[in-house]
């Protein structure tokens, strides 16, 4: 029996052993901010095909949905990274629903994270993209439609905690925002949760209604003082 031993261990150490790969060099300590940082120096290289970059956003916001406080911090320096690219001309609604999916997650629950995006300029960008035309000549229906329910979603994680926000949303969207919100809270939304389109109504809704109470509030408190 020990003679047989040695022999695998003979034949392991000369076949096996030496094939190892190479111990993995970590740009970070921590394992989680490490691939965070790996997927940023795919996103902002420039050589890469952009459905690879955006592909790696995806990846960051998935990173930073799991990762937590620390790892949205991380991720908010490759916030204007993704806005670059939906901001690029002519860029497909496939590769440009994997960034809005990136900033899903490093957006949610991080406030800070919402704010960036906003002093970045997202809202005005997610406005635009809802009124793109559904039926393009030179990208697939179905992408656009896509991107648009992305849109939605996006939009309720950024506003759901984040009032300002969404008084934002309402002030500068108005009646447009409405109607979009309105056709696509009609569309296939079978395989979401529920409908974020209607809930993104809802809750431009409930801050028009809040914005009346403190506006009845305020005339009330007028009238006293006289």
């Amino acid at each position: 029996m020990g003679s047989k031993f040695s022999k695998i261990v003979a034949w392991y150490n000369k076949h096996i052993k030496h094939e190892r790969e190479p111990a993995i060099k970590l740009i970070d300590p921590v394992f989680h901010h490490h691939k965070i940082k790996t997927y940023g120096l795919e996103l902002r290289d420039s050589e890469l095909p952009l459905e690879d970059r955006a592909i790696a956003a995806l990846y960051i916001g998935l990173l930073t949905y799991t990762g937590g406080v620390n790892a949205a911090l991380l991720a908010s320096e490759y916030i204007q990274d993704m806005i670059n690219i939906l901001l690029m001309p002519d860029t497909s609604g496939e590769v440009r629903t994997y960034v809005l999916k990136g900033l899903c997650g490093i957006c949610y629950l991080s406030y800070l994270n919402q704010n960036e995006a906003k002093d970045r300029h997202l809202m005005e960008i997610l406005l635009a993209y809802l009124e793109e035309d559904e039926d393009p000549e030179d990208d697939d229906p179905l992408d656009i439609i896509t991107m648009k329910l992305w849109v939605c979603y996006l939009m309720t994680v950024v506003c759901c905690n984040n009032i300002p926000y969404l008084k934002l949303f309402n002030e500068v969207g108005g009646l447009k925002l409405r109607k979009s919100l309105e056709s696509l809270s009609k569309r296939e939304w079978f395989s979401w949760p529920q409908n974020y389109a209607r809930l993104m109504l809802a809750l431009l809704a409930y801050q028009e209604q809040v914005k009346e109470s403190l506006t009845v509030k305020s005339k009330k408190s007028s009238l006293h003082e006289t």
